[in-house]
C-alpha cells in the first residue's frame, strides 16, 4: 500500500477487546478478488513490500558473509545468549539510504539460543546501537525486535538485508529489509536495537515458521547476546516489538520471559498483527496472493517435528511436494508472486485444501493447535495492535485472545485499526510512546 493512502484512514482506537468483539467484523470482498483487480496493488502492509508483487527478479548470488553463520560443533558455550561469534557490519550495504538511519554500531552475531524441544542451537542476528549518548532515566533500553514475515531461505535473513541493503533467493528474486521504518523510530528514540533472524534462517536447519516457543527463544536470547556484547547493561529495562510473524514470537517471548529469562528486565511487549492461530491465517492465505506462506508454514511443522516428515509429504502430490521444496529456499519477495492465487488443493493427494489434509490426521492436529497462542497472560504489561479487517491474519483470534487475558488480570492495550494488514504502518508512533512510558516507570493504558 503506498504511504501516502496512510492519510486517508483513520488512526488506531484505544478500545477493550471485548468492545471491539461486540462490534462485529466489517464485511469485505474476499482477499482474492481484490488481488486480482487490484494486480501489483502491495497488500502486505509496509512500504517496501510494494515490490513483493511487482518486482523483477534479478540473478540468483550467494549470500554474503554465509561463513559467519555456520556454527562449530558441538557449540562452545554453555549458556543461552552466549556470543558464538561476532563481526562489524556497514548498515545497507554503505547505500545512500544509510544515512537516513540515526549513527550507529552495527554488529553481526552468532548466538546460542534453544529449539522448540530445547535442543541447543545457534542463532543468527544484528544489533544496532546509538552512538549518541542515552539523556533518559537510568541505563539505555533495549528492544528486541522480531520481524515479519520473510521466507525461509538464508538468504531471507535480517541480519544480512539490513547490513547488506539486498540479496536474491533461491528463485533469483531479490529481497530488502521492509523493517527499516520500525527501526529507525526505535533508534531515533535512543533505544539499542537487536534483531534476530529466528531459527534456521541465515544458520543450518529449517525455518520453523509461526512456532511462538522457538521464535520466543530466539528473540530472548537475542537480547541476552546484546547485553553480552555490551549495547546494554545487565540491569537495562527490555522490551519486545514485533509485527505479523513477529508479533506472534514477541507474545511467545512475553509468554516464555519470567520462567526461560527472569534475568531479562522485561518491561513490556508490543504486538502488532499477530498470526494467534497460524493455521487459521494460513486457510485464509490459501487461493490469495499469499498462497505461498502456507507453504512456509508447513515447512515450518517438520522443520519444529521432523519426526512428521513422512506423514505430511505423504498428505502431498508431486507438486505439492515441489511447493515445499521451492518455498524452503524463497523469500516473500520470490513465494508470493510464484504462487499467488493458487489453492493448495492442488497440492494435495485428497483434494482437500494443506491445511483441512493436517487438520484430519491427530497427530498433525495436534501440532497445529501446538502453534496457537493462548494460556496464561504474560506477566509485564503488552500493546496488542489488530485491523478489524486484516486482509491475512483474521482479527477474530486475536481479539479472544486479548479478551481471555483481560479476564485473567492481564495489563493490556488494545488498539485497533481499520487498514487490513497494513496496521503496522499507523501504530509506529503510539508504540514508541508506549514503549517510553514504560521505561520511564510510567503506568501502562491499560484497556482491559
Amino acid at each position: 500500500m503506498p504511504a501516502m493512502s496512510i492519510l486517508k484512514h483513520r488512526r488506531p482506537e484505544l478500545v477493550s477487546p471485548t468492545h471491539v468483539r461486540s462490534r462485529g467484523r466489517r464485511v469485505s470482498e474476499p482477499v482474492s478478488r481484490i488481488a486480482r483487480r487490484r494486480g501489483c496493488q502491495p497488500l502486505l502492509g509496509t512500504l517496501a513490500v510494494a515490490a513483493v508483487l511487482c518486482v523483477v527478479p534479478g540473478p540468483a548470488a550467494a549470500a554474503p558473509g554465509d561463513d559467519f553463520y555456520v556454527p562449530p560443533s558441538p557449540l562452545p558455550t554453555a549458556t543461552n545468549g552466549d556470543l558464538i561469534r561476532t563481526a562489524e557490519v556497514t548498515l545497507l550495504g554503505g547505500s545512500p539510504l544509510a544515512a537516513a538511519l540515526p549513527p550507529v554500531t552495527a554488529t553481526r552475531i552468532l548466538y546460542r539460543s534453544t529449539d522448540t524441544h530445547n535442543t541447543p542451537i545457534a542463532v543468527s542476528g544484528i544489533v544496532l546501537n546509538p552512538t549518541s549518548p542515552w539523556h533518559g532515566l537510568g541505563p539505555r533500553p533495549l528492544v528486541s525486535y522480531a520481524v515479519g514475515t520473510h521466507g525461509g531461505g538464508d538468504s531471507c535473513a535480517a541480519s544480512k538485508l539490513i547490513a547488506d541493503a539486498v540479496t536474491y533467493d533461491g528463485s533469483g528474486s531479490p529481497m530488502f529489509e521492509f523493517s527499516i521504518a520500525d527501526l529507525t523510530a526505535l533508534l531515533a528514540a535512543g533505544f539499542a536495537v537487536v534483531v534476530t533472524d529466528y531459527e534456521g534462517i541465515g544458520t543450518p536447519g529449517g525455518h520453523t515458521y509461526l512456532q511462538p516457543v522457538s521464535e520466543g527463544h530466539a528473540v530472548l536470547d537475542a537480547a541476552r547476546a546484546a547485553i553480552r556484547l555490551g549495547a546494554a547493561t545487565p540491569d537495562a529495562p527490555v522490551a519486545v516489538w514485533g509485527s505479523s510473524q513477529g508479533g506472534g514470537a514477541a507474545l511467545g517471548a512475553a509468554q516464555l520471559a519470567a520462567s526461560y529469562a527472569p534475568d531479562l528486565q522485561v518491561k513490556g511487549t508490543v504486538a502488532v498483527a499477530t498470526p494467534v492461530d497460524p493455521a487459521a491465517a494460513m486457510t485464509e492465505a490459501d487461493g490469495s496472493f499469499a498462497t505461498g506462506l502456507i507453504g512456509l508454514f508447513v515447512n515450518g511443522i517438520i522443520a519444529s517435528h521432523p519426526e512428521l516428515t513422512t506423514l505430511v509429504t505423504e498428505m502431498l502430490n508431486p507438486a505439492g511436494q515441489q511447493f515445499l521444496h521451492a518455498t524452503a529456499d524463497q523469500c516473500v519477495t520470490g513465494s508470493l508472486p510464484t504462487w499467488a492465487m493458487r489453492s493448495t488443493s492442488d497440492f494435495t493427494t485428497t483434494g482437500q485444501t494443506i491445511i483441512e489434509a493436517l487438520r484430519s490426521d491427530p497427530r498433525t492436529r495436534a501440532v497445529l493447535d501446538g502453534f496457537v497462542i493462548g494460556g496464561m497472560p504474560p506477566a509485564d504489561p503488552m500493546l496488542i495492535a489488530q485491523s478489524d479487517d486484516d486482509d491475512l491474519v483474521p482479527a477474530g483470534p486475536t481479539r479472544e485472545l486479548a479478551a481471555s487475558w483481560c479476564a485473567q488480570g492481564a495489563d493490556l492495550t488494545y488498539l485497533s485499526a481499520s487498514m487490513g494488514h497494513a496496521a503496522t504502518l499507523i501504530v509506529g508512533n503510539d508504540a514508541i510512546d508506549y514503549l517510553s512510558a514504560l521505561f520511564a516507570g510510567s503506568p501502562a493504558r491499560s484497556t482491559c
